[in-house]
């Protein structure tokens, strides 16, 4: 097996509040058994969309599918990696085919690379003119012609601008297209092909939830990672 580094792009939970999130909360400790050797236990206070998440079908869909029927094989596997530079206007059909050229996506996952998280985390400022994202037929090239399954990005979302329907977010939904917001870390990134794992946690319906997404990136002469059995 080829030797790899591991690269945490999750950012920390208390990083970034959402407007109208519940806000990240972290309260304790508490020492909540008896005898004379004390615990100390935390108690959290977090929204689905907190910190680095995953989410699903159910994000925009009342009836979509809950991120707790998605086989776990979907969250992890090789993913393209490309620069997506456009902010505040949509990323297009043509940006895309520039930057990945001919053929499938590695395991149908895409890895979007902006560094507007990190700068949302260092000002605490979402500004609608400095957001990254894709046109909805950019989207809808990467389903029909590239078998996108998964689409992440170092953003607090996949729309460029300000909208009050979230077209993007609602096709991939539709498409069964997992999405993986809040990235960080990525220009830790050297290769343009990664093994990427996003594994949500265990809750019952609900659309998504925080995540600790980790890529793998091959270090040695043998690079590069065996394609996941579906």
């Amino acid at each position: 097996m080829s030797e790899y580094r591991l690269v945490d792009v999750s950012m920390p939970m208390d990083g970034f509040d959402f407007a109208g999130d519940q806000p990240f909360e972290v309260t304790g400790p508490f020492d909540r058994v008896s005898g004379s050797n004390p615990e100390y236990v935390y108690d959290l206070g977090l929204s689905t969309q907190t910190g680095t998440h995953v989410q699903g079908a159910h994000y925009f869909a009342e009836d979509g599918k809950r991120i707790g029927e998605y086989s776990l094989e979907r969250f992890e596997g090789r993913a393209a990696c490309i620069d997506l530079e456009k902010r505040g206007v949509d990323a297009t059909v043509d940006d895309l085919e520039a930057a990945l050229g001919s053929g499938p996506l590695p395991d149908g996952m895409l890895i979007l690379r902006t560094g507007h998280m990190e700068e949302v985390l260092e000002t605490g400022v979402l500004d609608a003119d400095s957001r990254p994202g894709l046109s909805l037929e950019a989207a809808r090239w990467l389903v029909e012609e590239k078998d996108l399954e998964l689409l992440a990005i170092d953003s607090v979302g996949v729309e460029s601008r300000d909208t009050r329907n979230y077209e993007v977010n609602v096709y991939l939904g539709e498409q069964d297209v997992l999405i993986l917001e809040g990235l960080v870390n990525l220009d830790s990134i050297g290769e343009t092909e990664v093994w990427l794992e996003a594994f949500p946690l265990k809750v019952r319906d609900v659309e998504g939830t925080p995540c600790r997404a980790v890529v793998k990136e091959p270090v040695d002469e043998v690079a590069g990672f065996s394609r996941r059995t579906r």
